[in-house]
């Protein structure tokens, strides 16, 4: 994964965000709060818009995306992965000739495919910002999750010879920085196997750990749980409906996960009667370069005190 760096302001006046969830809400905020002379527009329902308006996270709002999109020189399809592919054909139709187009997907190809075939290759930048909650809801909306986060760019079009990332994402990553994300740049392909792993997996894992233990004897005393199981049960409590569309989107790469965790999983199951000491040194070993972006987050964090 190789780090964008842009450079200079922001290069958007008024930015139309579809869905303005849990991560469409805290975008919002995000803009608002780091860039207040850029108008933000959030299109859903009128009870959404509402609570937006309420939170600060948008200050327009619109029922239809012709209204709008109108004007808007950036639009973000914060939407699930299937809603966005549903939607784009319109947005494409809709959105003015020089309006870049991005989503925030947890998977890349399709969409990207999609907006080649619209004939959105140049304006269209698909984006996964790697931050979010197991809760749901522009009420969940927080400015400060997209913070210090990496954000994940696949390009529909191919970058440009002599430059490091077409102008397109280059104009996208420097929103992104200004937000005080980390932009960087995947391949479509890349990014999907990536996330099978490193997002789409710790999904599933977490919620067949809970069913694991809920159908077995230690089900009746789930109370008794400490951190451990707290913690990597977490992800359980995410939306089904949001997951299931996901988990479809990158089926192939996930497949593919799962059976490389199932294999791993049972070299610790031959290994317990002579020591499990070489799994975790091995393990230990890859988790420790984790460990100095989540202190620096940390410091992050306490350090601004952002609340939102």
């Amino acid at each position: 994964m190789r780090p964008v760096a842009p450079a200079g302001p922001a290069p958007f006046r008024r930015v139309a965000i579809v869905g303005v969830g849990l991560i469409g809400g805290s975008i919002g905020l995000a803009i608002r709060r780091r860039l207040p002379r850029v108008c933000v527009v959030g299109i859903d329902r009128p009870a959404v818009l509402r609570a937006a308006r309420r939170r600060g996270a948008v200050q327009e709002g619109a029922a239809s995306l012709a209204a709008g999109l109108a004007g808007a020189d950036l639009v973000v399809l914060a939407l699930p992965v299937d809603a966005a592919l549903r939607v784009l054909p319109r947005v494409a139709r809709l959105a003015g000739p020089g309006t870049l187009i991005t989503d925030v997907g947890s998977t890349k190809d399709p969409i990207v495919r999609a907006a080649r075939r619209l004939g959105l290759a140049s304006r269209f930048v698909g984006g996964h910002p790697m931050a979010g909650s197991e809760r749901s809801g522009i009420g969940n909306a927080d400015a400060s999750i997209i913070r210090g986060s990496p954000w994940i760019l696949c390009s529909a079009q191919a970058r440009l010879r002599g430059t490091g990332v077409n102008p397109a994402a280059r104009r996208l990553a420097v929103l992104i920085a200004c937000l005080g994300a980390r932009p960087a740049r995947l391949d479509a392909r890349l990014h999907d196997a990536v996330v099978a792993r490193l997002s789409h997996l710790p999904q599933l894992i977490s919620v067949a750990l809970v069913n694991a233990a809920a159908a077995s004897p230690a089900g009746r005393f789930l109370e008794l749980s400490g951190p451990a199981f707290s913690q990597m049960s977490r992800l359980a409590a995410s939306p089904p409906a949001l997951w299931d569309g996901i988990l479809k989107s990158n089926r192939r790469a996930v497949l593919r996960a799962l059976r490389e965790f199932i294999r791993e999983l049972r070299r610790p199951g031959t290994d317990l009667g002579r020591g499990l000491a070489p799994h975790f040194r091995r393990a230990a070993r890859a988790r420790a370069r984790l460990a100095g972006r989540e202190r620096a987050m940390r410091r992050l964090h306490s350090g601004a005190g952002e609340k939102t």
